[in-house]
């Protein structure tokens, strides 16, 4: 009950934590809905691959929606602390479980899941270089590249005028540099785009307008995703790609609407002390639901493809995740390593 007293009281302090708590829990349960539904990364004329991809379509936000409450909470750092407490905090928050967790990756890939056969100073260094460990951290290496950049981008932000047209900017370049796979323009993008919203606010048309795009980016990405690899007869991952116009809509517009109309949810007291409680875990569910994922398949021989596993095992995931992380928070040693 502490936490969740802790929790109210930031939020009567600042109503905008409420959406930032929230957008932050809904990305955590999309990456397990995701990483429950790997299937749709095999193509298949059958119908899970069908049911797959309709899942897949509404629960890719995930990524691009941590990267908005990143730049949300950070662009602004140095109204706050200097750029080295800044580098001290990402430091200790995430490289550091980022080096302890791609260890316990590495192991877990050979010694569990016996998918690496020769393991020699090159695979781990590019383990470590690429996110590869397992094959959910490659987040972090974007993730890392943005905490470089943000003392730059800070810069560019500090009145609304100036953000909107760094904005624009990111957004005209990343058009240009998808033909050429630099990713990270976009990822830019969806960290200055979350800054804007948190810091300068939507107007109610233009929200609307945000919203129309959104629904039409969403089906775009369904049914673009279903048509292309149909006809090719092979999955075609040009609306995966999470920095692909379409594909950049839905998130960008799901997280106005999270501030705006989806917070209104947490004026129930029932659901606000849910997800103050679930803010606490969200990073820890990030770094461990894989490797409880793939013991709870590898364990009890579960049909991967089947709707219930995909459906319902993001849940009991998350449930475990949450336990695991509690007690692991109770342990000098092990503490440092789930901030």
């Amino acid at each position: 009950m502490g936490i969740f007293k802790i929790g109210i009281v930031d939020m009567i302090k600042n109503q905008r934590i409420g959406y930032i708590s929230l957008a932050s829990v809904l990305s955590a349960i999309a990456v397990v809905f995701l990483h429950a539904n790997e299937c749709a990364g095999t193509f298949s004329f059958a119908r899970w691959w069908f049911t797959s991809n309709i899942i897949h379509s509404i629960f890719i936000f995930a990524v691009p929606l941590f990267f908005m409450i990143s730049g949300a909470m950070l662009l602004d750092f140095n109204k706050k602390y200097s750029l080295k407490t800044y580098f001290s905090k990402r430091i200790h928050k995430t490289v550091i479980p980022y080096i302890f967790w791609s260890i316990i990756g590495i192991l877990f890939q050979v010694f569990y899941l016996n998918t690496v056969s020769n393991i020699d100073l090159a695979y781990i260094y590019n383990c470590f270089v690429t996110g590869n460990a397992i094959i959910v951290y490659w987040f972090f290496i974007p993730l890392f590249e943005l905490y470089i950049l943000f003392p730059i981008f800070s810069r560019f932000v500090y009145t609304k005028k100036h953000c909107f047209r760094f904005l624009i900017l990111l957004f005209l370049i990343n058009l240009i540099s998808n033909f050429f796979n630099i990713v990270i323009i976009g990822y830019s993008f969806f960290a200055v785009f979350g800054f804007y919203v948190h810091k300068y606010g939507v107007p109610r048309k233009i929200r609307l307008f945000i919203y129309i795009l959104a629904i039409l980016g969403f089906l775009a990405n369904t049914f673009g995703s279903y048509y292309l690899s149909i006809t090719a007869g092979k999955l075609i991952r040009t609306y995966i790609n999470y920095t692909f116009l379409p594909a950049m809509l839905y998130p960008c517009g799901l997280f106005v609407f999270i501030k705006y109309d989806l917070v209104k949810i947490m004026e129930n007291k029932y659901i606000n002390k849910l997800v103050l409680f679930l803010d606490f875990y969200t990073f820890g569910i990030f770094l461990i639901h894989y490797y409880i994922l793939q013991i709870l398949i590898k364990s009890f021989n579960i049909n991967i493809h089947s709707i219930i596993f995909r459906l319902g095992s993001p849940f009991v995931v998350i449930g475990i995740s949450v336990l695991i992380i509690y007690i692991q928070r109770k342990i000098p040693l092990l503490k440092e390593f789930v901030p």
